[in-house]
């Protein structure tokens, strides 16, 4: 519908821009890519890592997962991942939030909990459910790592919201994390639980106890241009020169 009406179409990656280009190809829209940037508020950043860390019984070192239990966040790579590290006698936890809530499949969460629970994973993946997105950033800035092992992504939030900390990140490695990382991540497959277990393995052995990470410096200037960005595209979308400005 959006095609038909002859919109301006904005998306938000160049990998976007390919599956488009891909399943629309008689589309004569324009189309702009627009990679959003996130800016923490200052108010949420109030709250002090160490707090939350020990309201949740976490240990110093963990793992953060902070998606939400649809299919294709591919939650289950992770639990196969760990029961590897089980044999291995690995001991690493995963700290998970995010809602468990799927209309389009409710019991996808069940599935996963009975996977743990069946494979006696419990002291190594714990899910703390919606939380507040000041406790979201402070588990941010001091794990160990972001994971993120979904198999599609539009620009993804987490990752995101990663580097706008310097957060270490072990993403799956589908074209629109190695665009958004910019190669700066450990990736794996998303049907190779081995290559994850082996990234979390070897970053569990790198970690030297918390560290509590603030905003990159940089981090205003990725901001500002994805406002430049964005505003080039709504004048686009006016039909006026990047110059100008709107006046309608």
């Amino acid at each position: 519908m959006q095609i038909a009406s002859g919109r301006t179409i904005m998306l938000s990656s160049e990998s976007a821009l390919r599956d488009f280009k891909a399943y629309y190809p008689g589309a004569r829209n324009k189309v702009c890519v627009v990679r959003f940037a996130t800016q923490p508020p200052a108010a949420f950043l109030n709250t002090d890592p160490s707090d939350v860390i020990a309201a949740y019984n976490l240990p110093a070192n963990y793992f953060y997962l902070p998606n939400q239990f649809y299919r294709h966040k591919n939650h289950q790579l992770v639990v196969d991942a760990l029961t590897i590290l089980k044999r291995r006698a690995v001991d690493v936890l995963i700290c998970a939030s995010g809602s468990k809530e799927d209309r389009r499949e409710p019991g996808y969460y069940d599935l996963v909990n009975s996977e743990i629970e069946k494979r006696g994973l419990e002291a190594h993946f714990r899910h703390l459910g919606v939380i507040p997105l000041p406790h979201v950033y402070a588990l941010l800035r001091a794990s160990t790592a972001l994971i993120n092992p979904s198999r599609f992504e539009g620009w993804s939030t987490t990752v995101e919201e990663a580097k706008s900390f310097g957060v270490p990140m072990i993403l799956s490695d589908i074209d629109v994390h190695r665009e958004q990382s910019a190669g700066s991540a450990r990736y794996f497959g998303v049907d190779d639980p081995v290559a994850l277990a082996d990234h979390l393995m070897q970053a569990a052995q790198d970690a030297h106890g918390p560290i509590i990470r603030n905003v990159v410096p940089h981090q205003d200037d990725n901001v500002s241009a994805f406002a430049a960005s964005f505003a080039a595209t709504m004048r686009q979308a006016a039909g006026q020169d990047v110059g100008e400005p709107i006046g309608r």
